[in-house]
């Protein structure tokens, strides 16, 4: 039996805990914040600034875990939140309060997509211009989940002896891919073969790989946005619980 170690919920690049929009509630980890806490475990969602850089996001989270708890935490990160986790224990005196990482679809190795969309975009881009000095939005999450910024991050944050890193990863037949993921999922087979749509499957590979999951990116948190080709959807509050009584002991 898993023990009873809070666990910390973090989210992606672009992600959020929960958004209220006209009155209704989403979440990013859609459903699976309140299924862990109906098995018993006292669960966290951190709040990070969606497309913020590593470096930043890590920061949020360190002073987000300790005004939850005082105690050692068991983080999940999905995508870019397991980036921002690694950071934090290698670099922000965290690895004392934190007992296991697990990284579910993090591009550990970076993705080629964003590779894909800086080199198109780039910073001299017009569109890229507007967002960050007319909108103000930060875009520098992008630029770190590359491939280059990701073997520059590895050779610098090292994994922290007395921390458990687990890792899945994640795939998906081309057509059981959501719709909104096919042009990227195509772009990354082409470049390294296997993915989940945005993250291919070598990438999500660190410390301990516990599974490759049938499910592409969106899948991993409970999304199913116009799914294509009917298949039958992936049991992502099954999943999630048999990490907490598995992994998180």
């Amino acid at each position: 039996m898993a023990d009873k170690l809070p666990i910390v919920l973090a989210h992606g690049l672009g992600g959020f805990d929960e958004l209220k929009i006209f009155g209704i509630t989403i979440q990013y980890f859609k459903g699976i914040k309140r299924h862990l806490e109906e098995c018993g475990y006292t669960v966290f969602a951190a709040r990070l600034r969606p497309t913020a850089g590593i470096k930043e996001r890590a920061g949020e989270l360190k002073k987000q875990i300790l005004g939850f708890t005082k105690d050692k935490v068991h983080i999940i990160g999905h995508s870019m939140g397991g980036l921002d986790a690694r950071y934090m224990i290698s670099k922000l005196d965290m690895a004392d309060k934190v007992a296991t990482l697990v990284t579910i679809g993090t591009p550990h190795w970076g993705s080629y997509f964003a590779d894909w969309g800086v080199k198109v975009l780039g910073r001299g881009c017009k569109c890229i211009w507007f967002i960050e000095k007319i909108l103000r939005i930060d875009t520098q999450g992008f630029i770190d989940v590359t491939t280059e910024k990701c073997n520059e991050f590895n050779k610098n944050i090292l994994d922290i002896a007395g921390v458990k890193y687990i890792s899945y990863a994640g795939f998906q037949k081309w057509y059981k891919i959501n719709l909104l993921l096919q042009m990227p999922y195509w772009y990354i087979r082409y470049r390294a073969g296997e993915n989940d749509g945005l993250v291919h499957t070598e990438s999500a590979k660190w410390g301990e790989l516990k599974g490759i999951v049938a499910a592409d990116h969106w899948n991993q948190i409970g999304w199913w946005i116009f799914p294509f080709g009917g298949q039958k959807k992936f049991d992502v509050k099954g999943f999630y619980e048999k990490i907490a009584r598995t992994d998180l002991a």
